[in-house]
């Protein structure tokens, strides 16, 4: 079973994420975090095999939680999910070591698709309805 770690302030994007990742993804736990704590909590408890984080989050952005992310578990690949990103951003997650960013808002199929890459998951299932853009 692989873990997928999913940070957003937004509880409705959580929520939905959490669904259709695990309606869409075989073998997978979708943990969530409303902010840069409390992901970091559930990384003390839990071995974690992606992470999927907004940035902009209040208690601990996700600057801060990448950071401390790559010191305390430097193998776990990292995306970001940012509704402007601008070079200067892209910049500083490359050198923190995030594999991708996510243009919000983006189809769910794209991030369940680069999930099932990253992780080496078996072909995706059908997702259920309509899948929308998180």
């Amino acid at each position: 079973m692989k873990n997928i770690l999913i940070l957003d302030d937004n509880n409705d994007i959580l929520k939905a994420l959490q669904l259709g990742l695990c309606a869409c993804l075989k073998d997978c736990n979708v943990l969530t975090a409303l902010n840069g704590e409390k992901g970091g909590e559930i990384l003390k408890d839990t071995a974690v095999d992606l992470i999927v984080t907004d940035l902009d989050m209040p208690v601990s952005n996700g600057f801060r939680f990448i950071e401390k992310t790559r010191r305390d578990h430097p193998s776990v690949p990292v995306y970001v999910m940012a509704g402007n990103c601008l070079p200067s951003v892209r910049e500083r997650l490359n050198a923190l070591g995030v594999r991708r960013v996510i243009a919000k808002p983006f189809p769910f199929e794209n991030l369940a698709a680069m999930i099932t890459e990253e992780l080496k998951l078996d072909k995706m299932s059908s997702i259920p309805g309509e899948a929308g853009n998180a």
